[in-house]
């Protein structure tokens, strides 16, 4: 593994939790094993996989480390300072990253960034959560793209698994990507989004969230299923 990498998973892959609060932090490691366990018995092997939402990749490297050297991944970190001290310095040869939001629209949007690095790098967002209103954050015009744009961008590629953690800005992403989930049928869905929106887009595209994979432990994120799929 590179220095780089090292440094931005050294916690994350310990289960650490840079808040420090010791329960906070017991919770975050039961977390980190139930993703990694996940992501081991999906068995990804050769398989596309979207991570929305990178931070500091701890997804990203769990999925490189499934999908072995067939495979590709595509990453997405519109915080610039994440993407060019760390998904933009990555190594691997099967992965590309892009230094913009999606979204359900092309353009220009507001950006709520709550911190450049740390903690609080990870409630930056396209949405203005009322949560996070008492800290200090500044508001910046970032580049959004759907992924349908991105999709026919780049000649329409198979992809197999989408993960999607956004702050609030799930759904709106989904909407920008139908006609890629509808058109390649992505055999896996993991999201943090657990509105009925995002229940009800889902299910209409022969989704579910009962499978083999919903009990396997604790997660703020769900998976969802291709249903047919083996």
């Amino acid at each position: 593994m590179t220095e780089t990498i090292w440094h931005s998973l050294h916690g994350l892959l310990e289960g650490k939790d840079p808040i420090g609060a010791p329960a906070r932090q017991e919770s975050k490691s039961e977390e980190r094993k139930t993703e990694k366990n996940l992501v081991e018995s999906l068995k990804i092997k050769g398989f596309t996989c979207l991570d929305i939402g990178f931070n500091y990749g701890w997804w990203t490297w769990l999925f490189l480390k499934n999908i072995g050297r067939e495979g590709k991944m595509y990453a997405w970190e519109p915080n610039k300072f994440l993407y060019e001290n760390y998904l933009e310095k990555w190594p691997f040869k099967n992965l590309t990253g892009y230094n913009y939001a999606l979204s359900d629209k092309t353009g220009e949007q507001d950006y709520y960034i709550y911190g450049e690095e740390g903690t609080n790098s990870g409630i930056n967002s396209l949405e203005r959560e009322d949560l996070w209103k008492h800290l200090p954050h500044e508001i910046k015009q970032i580049k959004t793209k759907t992924l349908d744009d991105w999709w026919e961008q780049e000649g329409k590629p198979k992809v197999d698994l989408i993960k999607i953690d956004c702050e609030g800005h799930d759904y709106k992403i989904l909407q920008g990507g139908n006609q890629l989930i509808d058109s390649t049928r992505p055999k896996y869905i993991i999201i943090e989004e657990k509105t009925k929106d995002v229940k009800e887009f889902l299910r209409n595209l022969n989704y579910t969230d009962q499978n083999e994979y919903s009990e396997i432990g604790p997660s703020s994120n769900m998976i969802w299923k291709q249903k047919g799929t083996s």
